[in-house]
């Protein structure tokens, strides 16, 4: 069988995006598939949770019960800092802990909130950002939370003297990311990485076929042979 130069890459590039278009199918499909009856469908309003959450971004919520928050998450409560009936924040502390905060010392090298004694790591925030903007030392009462936005220098927040832990009953949901909104995100990244190693390989494939195609110059053709005793020579006649 004749070899033909970038076949394979080009039969790999076929198969990538095909690949790819059924992917971004897959998830075009996935996004249509309501969520279950217990979930509910919003919206992000406002700033104060970025980078975690932006405004207008899509969220799902789960309803929750006051005694089985946990820190670390994400909820909408009745908060007495907002205008808005109900704001998202994240649970830092819960009944009994003890949380504080003090700028003009570091902890493990950098600046943490210290909660029950031991430094509180906080990967949703932005490395440059200080866990927050005042001082304070709190102990949460048993049926409250103390919340605050992971926007720490552009929001408001249990931190501050004036609004303090809020009563566990104010929280209305939990925030969640759906499995199926998750396996969206997921699948976007995935096709279109796939997408564009087809087009690589289709680009690469297509550039060796032009180089096979190229004229190649002909060997210069071999010179004749000089045949012996060339004709114009005449032989000497014997006596």
């Amino acid at each position: 069988m004749t070899h033909r130069p970038g076949r394979r890459r080009g039969i790999a590039a076929i198969v990538l995006l095909v690949l790819g278009a059924v992917i971004l199918g897959g998830v075009t499909m996935a996004k249509s598939v309501n969520p279950p009856a217990r979930y509910s469908e919003g919206r992000a309003a406002g700033w104060q949770m970025a980078p975690t959450y932006t405004d207008g971004e899509s969220i799902y919520l789960e309803p929750v019960d006051p005694e089985k928050l946990r820190r670390g998450d994400v909820v909408l409560a009745s908060v007495p800092w907002s205008l808005e009936k109900t704001q998202m924040n994240r649970v830092i502390a819960v009944g009994g802990d003890h949380v504080r905060y003090r700028p003009s010392s570091k902890t493990s090298g950098q600046y943490r909130l210290v909660l029950n004694g031991d430094p509180l790591d906080e990967p949703y925030l932005e490395q440059w950002k200080n866990p927050s903007a005042v001082a304070f030392d709190v102990k949460v009462p048993e049926g409250s939370v103390f919340l605050m936005a992971d926007n720490r220098m552009n929001s408001d927040g249990s931190q501050y003297a004036n609004n303090g832990p809020v009563p566990a009953e104010n929280v209305s949901a939990k925030v969640v990311m759906y499995p199926m909104a998750k396996l969206a995100v997921w699948g976007q990244v995935a096709g279109g990485l796939v997408l564009v190693a087809g087009a690589v390989l289709a680009f690469v494939s297509r550039r060796a076929r032009r180089r096979a195609g190229a004229p190649v110059a002909a060997d210069a053709a071999p010179a004749e042979p000089v045949a012996a005793g060339a004709a114009g020579e005449h032989a000497v006649a014997q006596p």
